[in-house]
């Protein structure tokens, strides 16, 4: 089970489609959740807009394309199964400044 600040592969599906898409994403939720079966995360793209954290070299121990951002307006939830390997972590400095602009985006 992929542990907080991973970044994975996962398969996600989309919520408009039955169709899904491998892509990468960061762990947010923890071990006492992971024992549900589950994991959060948040979606990593290219596809930059107002609402994506902007990922440096310096964030991630992995190779992600150019110009990727975390997604922080919209949490994932993915069965274990879905999650296919680890390929980095993100530091502790970027995860939580993630969760904050997470939590801000919903207290708006």
């Amino acid at each position: 089970m992929p542990k907080r600040k991973e970044i994975i592969l996962a398969r996600v599906f989309f919520s408009d489609s039955p169709e899904s898409k491998v892509r990468p994403a960061i762990v947010l939720s923890d071990d006492t959740y992971h024992s549900t079966g589950f994991i959060l995360v948040s979606a990593i793209t290219t596809a930059s807009d107002g609402y994506c954290a902007p990922i440096s070299e310096k964030d991630a121990n992995c190779q992600l394309d150019k110009n990727s951002g975390a997604r922080f307006d919209g949490i994932i939830k993915l069965h274990e199964k879905q999650a296919i390997r680890s390929i980095g972590r993100v530091s502790a400095g970027f995860h939580n400044g993630l969760v904050e602009k997470i939590v801000g985006t919903i207290a708006k």
